[in-house]
């Protein structure tokens, strides 16, 4: 799984070494963030989920917004592989917010800031890509950041494969804002629905 993480993704040698010194951090992590711990198994359901749909659309900005970033996915991956675009991570759990702070010093990561709150709450910043991991459900996603998003702004929600329910339920706030929604589905080698929205 490892050697097909880096047949997909083919990362540089600089990312492979954040990445690897990221799963260390996680596995000796003092509070629970994962039950993944096998290397091969955190590559892939972490790593590759994280950073497979950004590849996939070829996509590019200049600031992303993380929602909700717990352990530091997607937000933190997408800053190693992003270097040039900043990243904000929004973790309202301070025990969090402090394993975060430590993964960006000791793994050098400069192009993050981490910000101790929740979404709703923040003001004064717009993301290019606001995205959501294991978080909230669509309708709710979207009622707590709309404020962080502008005109050209794209949603990345992270979910599983069974989501017809929660997309009928974001039927009328994707309707008062007028908002487009597709899907992509994963099967191999993990199962995922990634939630694109935009304006």
């Amino acid at each position: 799984m490892y050697r097909l993480f880096c047949e997909l993704i083919n990362p540089e040698v600089d990312k492979l070494s954040k990445l690897e010194s990221f799963y260390n951090l996680h596995k000796s992590a003092k509070i629970n963030l994962t039950s993944i711990k096998n290397r091969d198994d955190f590559y892939v359901k972490h790593f590759l989920d994280s950073i497979y749909i950004f590849k996939k659309l070829n996509l590019s900005f200049n600031t992303l917004i993380d929602v909700g970033s717990g352990g530091g996915f997607p937000g933190l991956v997408v800053a190693i592989f992003y270097p040039l675009s900043h990243v904000y991570l929004v973790e309202s759990i301070g025990k969090k917010c402090q394993f975060l702070t430590e993964v960006i010093k000791k793994c050098n990561i400069e192009n993050v800031t981490i910000i101790n709150d929740r979404a709703e709450n923040i003001k004064n910043i717009k993301g290019d890509i606001i995205t959501a991991r294991a978080v909230n459900t669509i309708k709710n996603i979207l009622k707590s950041s709309l404020p962080l998003s502008n005109e050209n702004s794209r949603w990345i929600i992270y979910k599983g494969m069974d989501i017809e329910r929660e997309i009928s339920e974001s039927a009328s706030i994707m309707k008062k804002y007028n908002l487009l929604l597709k899907t992509v589905r994963i099967d191999e080698p993990f199962k995922r629905t990634y939630i694109i929205i935009s304006y």
